[in-house]
């Protein structure tokens, strides 16, 4: 998958995401400005090789108002913007906090004046309907909490956690990766429309700007006539093509690479083995998109291959949380609870699998497992290490 910068869609998922969860995992090619490949979510705050720059503080406006302290969210953000005043994300960061805080006006006042700068900006749009819509809040309360953090089980009172944890605000949820997966589809729809047409265009002048899938099928110019998995239709405007359902091009391409960013970096390094920087990947995935259950579940299976078992275990559960079905989470899980000494609950997740999934790959597998494990075999007899 190509690559591209931040779009007004993915504000949405950046803002919102860090209020959702406080989990230390993904701050991603999210933002592809500030995380380089080679660095971490603490290296790109902390290092020496960075200099400031307004994404920087954003993160960290971020994270301190995903811990509740809005105080310090509002420094980090007066920072940044004396670093880069018109930082959009930033802007949208701190109406945030204010419609939060209760400060309504000042909220509304603030994401007008943003939607004055970037009229298609998605999430100041949305967020100024909700703000004057006074019947259906979009902003939970910031609720300062100074309880410790509750001790890690022994052992898991459930194989599986499924139900997400509470959260105050509920945007952005799993579901909204299965619908960019969608739009993922469309966007390479899409691309290959205006590559087709801008062929086209070039032999039959006249033609540029009337499309015609038939014709650039009958043209060889597309092997199909594509179709967007959403039931958008596919026209052209402006010298490029759109889809009624999702957007412009350049609008979904931002959105869809934005997010699959950094993913896509984790992915890439997990393939040569180099764990280490997939997980830096995978943690920045995390941070800025935390209800993703399978960034969840690749940093947990790259912790699984570091040799990280206990961290692994709790990632694995994360990424259930977000998506119940994950049927390579849960096989993974219960490898590593009977790798730990958790037995029975590996055993009680291998035969759920077993019978939810009889007669499949997975449900053959866990059978197997589950059989082998009780004629007393040991993990390594069963799973023997490269």
């Amino acid at each position: 998958m190509n690559l591209v910068k931040f779009g007004s869609h993915a504000l949405l998922a950046l803002i919102f995401c860090g209020f959702i969860k406080s989990q230390t995992c993904l701050a991603q090619g999210a933002f592809p400005s500030m995380a380089e490949p080679q660095s971490s979510v603490h290296d790109i705050l902390t290092g020496p090789q960075n200099r400031p720059r307004a994404d920087t503080y954003f993160l960290l406006g971020l994270s301190n108002a995903r811990k509740g302290n809005a105080p310090e969210a509002f420094r980090q953000i007066a920072i940044g913007m004396r670093i880069e005043p018109n930082n959009i994300r930033l802007l949208n960061l701190r109406a945030v906090l204010w419609a939060r805080a209760g400060q309504k006006s000042q909220a509304i006042a603030e994401f007008k004046r943003i939607l004055r700068m970037a009229p298609n900006d998605l999430f100041a749009r949305e967020s100024l309907d909700d703000l004057e819509r006074p019947l259906k809040p979009r902003f939970a309360p910031i609720v300062h909490s100074s309880a410790s953090s509750p001790q890690k089980r022994e052992a898991p009172k459930a194989p599986v956690d499924t139900a997400p944890p509470a959260s105050p605000t509920r945007v952005l949820e799993s579901e909204y990766f299965a619908r960019v997966k969608q739009k993922q589809r469309c966007y390479f729809n899409l691309a290959a429309i205006k590559r087709a047409q801008e062929s086209k265009g070039q032999k039959d002048p006249a033609k540029k700007e009337s499309l015609d899938l038939k014709a650039l099928v009958g043209d060889g110019l597309l092997p199909s006539a594509p179709v967007c998995p959403d039931g958008g239709e596919y026209l052209w405007k402006g010298g490029a093509p759109t889809c009624s359902k999702h957007g412009d091009l350049p609008t979904i391409e931002a959105e869809v690479n934005t997010v699959f960013n950094g993913f896509n970096k984790g992915m890439q390094a997990k393939i040569v083995r180099n764990y280490s920087e997939a997980l830096k990947a995978f943690e920045q995935v995390c941070v800025a998109y935390p209800q993703w259950g399978e960034a969840h579940y690749q940093k947990g299976e790259t912790l699984f291959r570091m040799g990280e078992d206990n961290p692994a275990i709790e990632e694995i559960r994360r990424a259930l949380q977000f998506e119940s079905t994950n049927l390579d989470a849960k096989l993974l899980l219960a490898n590593l609870y009977f790798k730990v000494g958790h037995r029975e609950a590996a055993l009680q997740l291998l035969d759920e699998i077993a019978t939810g999934q009889s007669g499949t790959v997975y449900g053959l597998s866990a059978r197997s497992i589950a059989k082998s494990i009780r004629s007393g075999r040991n993990y390594y007899q069963i799973f023997p290490p490269n």
